[in-house]
């Protein structure tokens, strides 16, 4: 499928969910709070919209939901994003993100910057995700996320794929030349 002809409405009706690289520009309104945060790149579609209207209820029960699943330390769903730590913010878009059990999950750099707890949640609930059935492009300089998260590991080296490898047969050595040009299969 080639996105860039198609609306994000669109998109998210196909299923696809993003986690982005940059949570703070592309995955958070800073100065709105969590129910608000919880409609993005899903107002249009039930329960978030009722007709043409945002549905508030529907939007503070999910934001809810995602507090108490992922753990997402907030003294409530009204405090603005900006308020909470950079895990926390995190912890919150990969929920909203991955509620309605989406068919494929764009995960960039899902655990950049957080701590080792909310990398452990993240983690697991990409695992559920995959064990659901969904397919997940995880883009990740952390050599560890991959060999942990990925049934296999194309790496892209000068714009072109230069291998495609089995995180259970490939060392991280071996991967590092492949990144780096020196090896390619």
């Amino acid at each position: 499928m080639n996105v860039a002809s198609h609306l994000t409405k669109d998109i998210r009706n196909a299923g696809v969910a993003y986690i982005p690289q940059d949570r703070q520009r592309d995955g958070l309104l800073m100065t709105a709070p969590l129910w608000e945060n919880r409609i993005l790149g899903h107002q249009f579609n039930s329960p978030m919209a009722k007709s043409i209207w945002v549905n508030k209820s529907a939007a503070v029960e999910g934001s809810k939901s995602i507090v108490a699943e992922f753990d997402v330390r907030t003294p409530g769903i009204n405090v603005l994003a900006s308020a909470l730590s950079g895990g926390n913010q995190q912890k919150f878009i990969v929920g909203r993100e991955l509620s309605g059990d989406p068919k494929i999950i764009v995960a960039a750099q899902p655990t950049r910057g957080v701590d080792v707890g909310a990398q452990a949640i993240i983690w697991d609930h990409l695992v559920q995700a995959r064990s659901k059935g969904a397919g997940i492009l995880l883009v990740s300089a952390d050599l560890e996320e991959l060999f942990s998260l990925s049934d296999r590991i194309a790496v892209i080296y000068n714009g072109s794929i230069v291998s495609i490898l089995n995180p259970r047969e490939t060392s991280p050595e071996q991967l590092g030349l492949a990144m780096t040009g020196a090896s390619k299969s």
